[in-house]
């Protein structure tokens, strides 16, 4: 029996999906050629209802109502965050990374962010406007753990150590083969689901939803000559965003090439110890999936059996829990995207499912 839904990657998009769809009924197994944990533990750990330079691009390239769409699914994942790991911490986020820190252009991201029922309040002058909302900041390692933990408590089976090797549509339905890391394994697998979602880029729609090579980012984790009490995101210098973590701060830089991270590396090192007095200081980078003026490619196919893919924000907590929780409303049947629903055979199924987790519930 085909299964209803084969995710590729235990990522924090895979995962989100998977949970999601599962508690609604739905046969999951996700396939994820890492150890436990290790596709989702990774980021800088923090959600908000958007960047100010992501949601002006995004206003810029594709029109108010995308930036609108944009930040009401990261409300919803910001909820969804919430909900997996109540005990999460919250802390105010002064937004900087507009370039030019355009006060006008500042308080129209400001209203637009409560205009989705958010609180929002700009300070500082016509140009160094910062846009005060809300972080909430996790550990990622302790995320994907919850997570993960959430999503088997679905009922979803996660099976790790495991490659996939290709994909073949079928009569309505997608066959997926794949094969055991372990060196000396040779046997092949194979498993069918009448959706597949991609969040590793390894079907064509993934690999087509990744729209350019992979950008860097350096990292410096370190103990401030100060504390570190909110998050803080910059336009221009080596560092984009300083956040508190239980130890110190995380320092992230700006965006470069693999061929330009050592320098980065360096830059960021030198700004970390001059504004924010540090002395012990360990290094280390991320490759990050490249957006499209930050909006997540997310995709679905109306073909039975198609692919359901995402290209960027794998690993990144907001990016990736909006991008799962997004392609799991969509094989569930947005009304706002018709025609994207798992087959009626699937849907029967959770039905049932649904009617029996409920008959096996105790009386309150």
């Amino acid at each position: 029996m085909a299964h209803d839904v084969v995710v590729l990657g235990a990522t924090v998009a895979g995962l989100t999906a998977s949970r999601r769809l599962a508690a609604e009924g739905y046969d999951v197994v996700v396939l994820d050629p890492n150890l436990e944990l290790r596709s989702a533990a990774i980021g800088h750990g923090v959600a908000a209802i958007g960047h100010a330079s992501t949601v002006a691009n995004m206003a810029h390239a594709y029109g108010l109502e995308a930036a609108r769409e944009h930040v009401r699914r990261n409300i919803a994942a910001l909820q969804e965050i919430r909900t997996t790991l109540p005990d999460h911490d919250t802390h105010t986020l002064r937004d900087q990374s507009l370039p030019g820190g355009d006060e006008r252009e500042t308080q129209e991201i400001a209203a637009l962010y409560r205009s989705q029922g958010t609180q929002a309040s700009v300070a500082g002058g016509p140009r160094d406007a910062t846009l005060i909302t809300e972080a909430t900041c996790v550990d990622p390692a302790e995320y994907a753990s919850a997570l993960r933990t959430a999503a088997v408590g679905e009922g979803v089976q996660v099976v790790h150590g495991v490659t996939v090797t290709h994909l073949k549509r079928k009569e309505g339905v997608t066959r997926v083969g794949f094969r055991n890391n372990l060196a000396w394994a040779r046997e092949l697998g194979s498993i069918t689901g009448a959706a597949v979602i991609d969040t590793l880029g390894v079907s064509p729609w993934g690999r087509v939803a990744r729209v350019g090579p992979a950008q860097w980012v350096p990292v410096v984790r370190c103990v401030p000559g100060v504390p570190v009490t909110d998050v803080r995101l910059h336009a221009t210098g080596p560092a984009w965003m300083v956040r508190p973590t239980t130890e110190g701060a995380l320092v992230l830089g700006q965006k470069t090439s693999l061929s330009a991270i050592d320098e980065s590396t360096i830059e960021l090192e030198q700004w970390a110890a001059e504004a924010l007095g540090a002395e012990w200081m360990e290094t280390g980078r991320l490759a990050i999936d490249p957006s499209d003026h930050g909006r997540p490619v997310v995709g679905a196919s109306a073909i039975p059996g198609g692919f359901y893919a995402r290209g960027n924000g794998r690993g990144e907590l907001m990016n990736g829990t909006a991008s799962g929780y997004y392609l799991a409303t969509l094989l569930l049947g947005d009304d706002a995207a018709p025609g994207n629903a798992l087959p009626p055979l699937s849907r029967m199924r959770a039905y049932g499912s649904r009617l029996r987790r409920a008959s096996h519930r105790p009386a309150e």
